[in-house]
């Protein structure tokens, strides 16, 4: 049940970066900076919480999940490819750091609350 609550925290995290992103692009257009802040924040998010939901669904499991028995590494698989796909967590997290240094002490805030 542990496991499974951390899995429920990570989606829950993972869809609200991602409304929170669909929001201000709805609200600013695609190019705008605060637009692609929130879009890169958002991937970079729910590509960690594919890997950690996917990690845990294997735990929780007992790891048949690797075997083909169990039709989980059909889902995790692919969940681990699109976690990668348009760049990996670690490229858009330093995006984001890129920016953030970019904007200065000043900037940060601006940047967090649009």
């Amino acid at each position: 049940q542990q496991q499974l609550a951390l899995a429920a925290g990570e989606v829950a995290a993972a869809s609200a970066a991602a409304a929170a992103a669909a929001r201000v692009v709805a609200a600013e257009g695609f190019p705008a900076a605060p637009s692609q802040v929130a879009v890169a924040a958002a991937k970079a998010r729910t590509g960690e919480a594919a890997g950690a939901v996917a990690r845990i669904a294997h735990q929780v499991h007992g790891a048949i999940g690797f075997t083909r028995e169990h039709d989980l590494r059909l889902w995790t698989t692919r969940l681990w490819a699109w976690r990668e796909e348009d760049g990996s967590d670690a490229q858009w997290n330093a995006e984001l750091g890129a920016t953030v240094l970019a904007a200065g002490p000043a900037g940060v805030w601006p940047l967090v609350v649009g």
